[in-house]
Protein backbone atom coordinates (compact mmCIF):
# COMPACT_ATOMS: atom_id res chain seq x y z
CA UNK A 1 0.00 0.00 0.00
CA UNK A 2 1.06 3.17 -0.55
CA UNK A 3 2.58 5.46 2.24
CA UNK A 4 0.50 8.93 1.98
CA UNK A 5 1.86 10.00 5.37
CA UNK A 6 2.36 13.93 5.36
CA UNK A 7 6.25 14.12 6.24
CA UNK A 8 6.55 17.96 6.04
CA UNK A 9 4.15 21.02 7.24
CA UNK A 10 1.75 22.07 4.37
CA UNK A 11 3.73 26.20 5.13
CA UNK A 12 7.72 24.21 4.49
CA UNK A 13 5.70 22.89 1.52
CA UNK A 14 4.52 26.20 -0.08
CA UNK A 15 7.93 27.74 0.77
CA UNK A 16 9.76 25.41 -0.98
CA UNK A 17 7.33 25.34 -4.02
CA UNK A 18 7.37 29.52 -3.80
CA UNK A 19 11.12 29.48 -4.01
CA UNK A 20 11.25 27.16 -7.26
CA UNK A 21 8.66 29.34 -9.07
CA UNK A 22 11.20 32.53 -7.92
CA UNK A 23 13.72 30.48 -9.17
CA UNK A 24 12.31 29.53 -12.37
CA UNK A 25 11.62 32.78 -13.35
CA UNK A 26 15.37 34.13 -12.41
CA UNK A 27 16.26 31.87 -15.48
CA UNK A 28 13.41 32.77 -17.49
CA UNK A 29 14.50 36.36 -17.51
CA UNK A 30 18.01 35.92 -17.36
CA UNK A 31 18.89 37.09 -13.64
CA UNK A 32 21.79 34.58 -13.48
CA UNK A 33 23.53 36.49 -10.93
CA UNK A 34 20.56 36.64 -8.60
CA UNK A 35 20.41 32.56 -8.44
CA UNK A 36 23.95 32.19 -8.04
CA UNK A 37 22.72 34.04 -4.80
CA UNK A 38 20.60 30.92 -3.96
CA UNK A 39 23.46 28.68 -3.82
CA UNK A 40 25.03 27.57 -0.83
CA UNK A 41 28.69 28.29 -0.70
CA UNK A 42 29.50 24.68 -1.03
CA UNK A 43 26.77 23.95 -3.55
CA UNK A 44 27.14 20.68 -5.88
CA UNK A 45 25.50 21.21 -9.30
CA UNK A 46 25.39 17.41 -11.13
CA UNK A 47 23.66 15.94 -14.02
CA UNK A 48 24.57 12.78 -14.55
CA UNK A 49 24.81 10.83 -17.59
CA UNK A 50 21.76 8.46 -18.42
CA UNK A 51 21.74 4.82 -20.54
CA UNK A 52 19.03 2.59 -21.65
CA UNK A 53 19.72 -0.40 -20.08
CA UNK A 54 17.42 -4.08 -20.72
CA UNK A 55 16.81 -6.99 -18.49
CA UNK A 56 18.96 -7.52 -15.13
CA UNK A 57 20.48 -4.18 -15.96
CA UNK A 58 17.14 -1.83 -15.77
CA UNK A 59 16.84 0.23 -12.64
CA UNK A 60 21.02 1.00 -12.95
CA UNK A 61 20.22 3.74 -15.54
CA UNK A 62 21.93 6.39 -13.99
CA UNK A 63 25.41 6.91 -13.95
CA UNK A 64 27.13 7.50 -10.70
CA UNK A 65 29.30 10.28 -9.06
CA UNK A 66 32.63 8.51 -10.50
CA UNK A 67 31.16 7.92 -14.04
CA UNK A 68 31.01 10.52 -16.60
CA UNK A 69 28.06 13.60 -15.79
CA UNK A 70 27.21 16.17 -17.85
CA UNK A 71 27.25 18.87 -14.86
CA UNK A 72 29.72 18.30 -12.00
CA UNK A 73 30.04 21.44 -10.92
CA UNK A 74 29.86 24.16 -7.58
CA UNK A 75 29.55 27.86 -6.99
CA UNK A 76 32.51 28.68 -8.40
CA UNK A 77 32.13 26.68 -11.76
CA UNK A 78 28.64 28.02 -11.70
CA UNK A 79 29.80 31.67 -11.48
CA UNK A 80 32.09 31.29 -13.70
CA UNK A 81 29.44 30.20 -16.47
CA UNK A 82 27.56 33.19 -15.67
CA UNK A 83 29.64 35.31 -15.72
CA UNK A 84 30.74 33.98 -19.62
CA UNK A 85 26.60 34.48 -20.61
CA UNK A 86 26.86 38.06 -18.96
CA UNK A 87 29.70 38.84 -21.73
CA UNK A 88 27.72 38.28 -24.77
CA UNK A 89 30.34 36.26 -26.11
CA UNK A 90 29.49 32.71 -25.13
CA UNK A 91 28.78 31.86 -28.84
CA UNK A 92 25.53 28.97 -28.08
CA UNK A 93 23.40 31.88 -26.10
CA UNK A 94 24.32 34.68 -29.05
CA UNK A 95 21.63 35.81 -29.26
CA UNK A 96 20.07 35.12 -25.85
CA UNK A 97 18.14 31.99 -25.77
CA UNK A 98 14.34 32.12 -24.55
CA UNK A 99 13.66 29.29 -22.03
CA UNK A 100 10.63 28.84 -20.01
CA UNK A 101 11.29 26.39 -16.86
CA UNK A 102 8.12 24.72 -15.36
CA UNK A 103 8.42 22.85 -12.08
CA UNK A 104 5.70 20.59 -10.45
CA UNK A 105 4.92 17.39 -8.54
CA UNK A 106 7.42 19.03 -5.22
CA UNK A 107 7.25 16.43 -2.72
CA UNK A 108 9.38 17.36 0.70
CA UNK A 109 10.98 15.61 3.36
CA UNK A 110 13.02 16.49 6.25
CA UNK A 111 16.66 16.12 5.77
CA UNK A 112 19.42 13.95 6.87
CA UNK A 113 21.27 17.13 8.49
CA UNK A 114 19.54 19.19 10.76
CA UNK A 115 17.19 22.30 9.07
CA UNK A 116 17.35 20.58 5.70
CA UNK A 117 14.79 19.64 3.65
CA UNK A 118 15.08 17.13 0.93
CA UNK A 119 13.00 18.39 -2.17
CA UNK A 120 12.11 16.18 -5.26
CA UNK A 121 10.52 17.99 -8.51
CA UNK A 122 9.46 17.17 -11.80
CA UNK A 123 10.63 19.92 -14.55
CA UNK A 124 9.93 20.37 -18.16
CA UNK A 125 12.30 23.27 -19.60
CA UNK A 126 11.24 24.67 -23.40
CA UNK A 127 14.53 26.55 -25.02
CA UNK A 128 14.01 28.56 -28.62
CA UNK A 129 16.95 29.93 -30.05
CA UNK A 130 16.86 31.66 -33.42
CA UNK A 131 14.14 31.29 -35.73
CA UNK A 132 14.03 27.49 -35.96
CA UNK A 133 15.96 25.93 -33.20
CA UNK A 134 13.59 24.69 -30.42
CA UNK A 135 14.15 22.36 -27.65
CA UNK A 136 12.67 20.53 -24.95
CA UNK A 137 14.32 19.21 -21.75
CA UNK A 138 12.33 16.85 -18.95
CA UNK A 139 13.15 15.19 -15.85
CA UNK A 140 13.17 15.39 -12.06
CA UNK A 141 15.45 17.28 -9.87
CA UNK A 142 16.25 15.70 -6.49
CA UNK A 143 17.64 18.82 -4.25
CA UNK A 144 18.87 19.34 -0.66
CA UNK A 145 18.18 22.74 0.65
CA UNK A 146 18.72 24.39 3.89
CA UNK A 147 16.75 27.78 5.46
CA UNK A 148 17.91 30.93 4.36
CA UNK A 149 16.61 34.21 6.14
CA UNK A 150 17.50 36.33 3.07
CA UNK A 151 16.31 34.08 0.17
CA UNK A 152 13.86 31.17 2.24
CA UNK A 153 16.20 28.34 0.83
CA UNK A 154 20.03 28.18 -0.27
CA UNK A 155 20.24 25.19 -2.43
CA UNK A 156 23.21 23.09 -1.15
CA UNK A 157 23.03 19.72 -3.53
CA UNK A 158 20.78 19.44 -7.03
CA UNK A 159 21.07 15.98 -9.18
CA UNK A 160 19.56 16.66 -12.39
CA UNK A 161 17.86 13.29 -13.72
CA UNK A 162 17.10 13.99 -17.70
CA UNK A 163 14.42 12.09 -18.76
CA UNK A 164 16.80 11.70 -22.30
CA UNK A 165 19.43 8.80 -22.78
CA UNK A 166 20.69 10.60 -25.77
CA UNK A 167 20.52 14.86 -25.74
CA UNK A 168 20.62 15.99 -29.35
CA UNK A 169 20.32 19.92 -28.22
CA UNK A 170 23.12 22.12 -29.60
CA UNK A 171 23.65 23.90 -26.82
CA UNK A 172 23.98 22.64 -22.72
CA UNK A 173 24.53 26.32 -21.76
CA UNK A 174 20.99 26.55 -19.56
CA UNK A 175 20.56 25.78 -15.97
CA UNK A 176 17.64 23.52 -14.39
Amino acid sequence: MLDMTIKTDVNTWFSVSQFYALEAHLFDDWKFREWIDLLDDDVFYWMPMITNRIGREVGKEIGGIEELSHYEEDRTSLSNRVKRLETGMAWAETPPGRTRHMVSNIVVEPGEEAGTVNAKSAFLVWRSHLEVDQEIFSGKRLDILRPCEVTSWKIKRREIIVDHATLTQKSMGIFF
